[in-house]
């Protein structure tokens, strides 16, 4: 199936790109955040469009006669150059494409990841003697768990102290690591996974109150990655649309009553 990864500031906004570079409608498209992004850097989303709407088959046009048109000088670039050229007298500059990004097979003797890990290591210690901190890693991220007695403090309310304390850390990976960025992910107690289930009973009872009402319902802010939780938990639910709007961070999720 065709798809795109494309780069965006929101969620929405990756989406209606990813749409726009496939040539097709909201709806015939699937969607997956591959980064969430950080202070640093924007979100990553991979938009794929759905087998339904890839085999669906479009209508033959007419063949239609081609009207002669002025030909337009064909300007080549060569990588590392900028030229200028001509188009109906005005001058227009031609940038070189940016360098696609590397990806690097994650090495986890790399020295920097450890002097990372071994940051994250050193502030949980600092925070609490019965602290234990584990660490993971995948492909695209490095995973921190951490539990103990007292962790609540750590999460903060809605995992706001958490997240801040994550952002932390994934600063020192993103200029410490050796070849390629890595998201860090931090777990404090489970969090997320009770987060996870916590959004999708939340999302599936909202809903049921948008279907009996007809009345659109407003959930609080929440970031990206939770709205996605929200978004594909609903996605297939007949007669319900969910929208992000507001600006971060305090964009939030509208779920509405409407026909997909």
């Amino acid at each position: 199936m065709k798809s795109v990864t494309v780069s965006a500031k929101s969620l929405d906004e990756a989406i209606t790109k990813g749409c726009a570079e496939l040539g097709v409608a909201l709806d015939e498209v699937d969607f997956e955040v591959v980064d969430e992004g950080g202070m640093f850097r924007k979100m990553q989303v991979k938009v794929t469009v759905k087998e339904s709407a890839a085999t669906a088959v479009e209508p033959v046009a007419e063949e239609q006669v081609a009207e002669p048109v002025a030909s337009e000088p064909v300007v080549e670039v060569k990588s590392g150059a900028v030229e200028e050229f001509e188009i109906g007298g005005k001058a227009k500059t031609a940038k070189p494409a940016k360098a696609p990004r590397k990806v690097t097979e994650f090495d986890p003797e790399c020295p920097k990841f450890k002097k990372t890990l071994a940051f994250a290591e050193e502030f949980f210690k600092l925070m609490g003697d019965n602290l234990s901190v584990v660490s993971s890693h995948d492909d695209n991220e490095f995973l921190i768990s951490v539990d103990g007695e007292d962790v609540g403090r750590l999460i903060g309310k809605n995992g706001r102290t958490m997240a801040a304390i994550n952002t932390i850390i994934s600063s020192i990976a993103i200029n410490t690591h050796c070849d390629e960025p890595r998201r860090v992910m931090l777990d404090i107690g489970n969090y997320r996974e009770k987060r996870k289930d916590y959004l999708i009973e939340l999302a599936k009872r909202k809903a049921e109150q948008v279907k009996r009402t007809g009345r659109s319902v407003r959930l609080d802010p929440m970031p990206a990655r939770e709205r996605v939780i929200v978004h594909l938990t609903l996605q297939d639910v007949e007669g319900i649309i969910t929208e992000s709007e507001g600006v971060e961070p305090h964009r939030y999720l509208v779920i509405k009553p409407g026909a997909r």
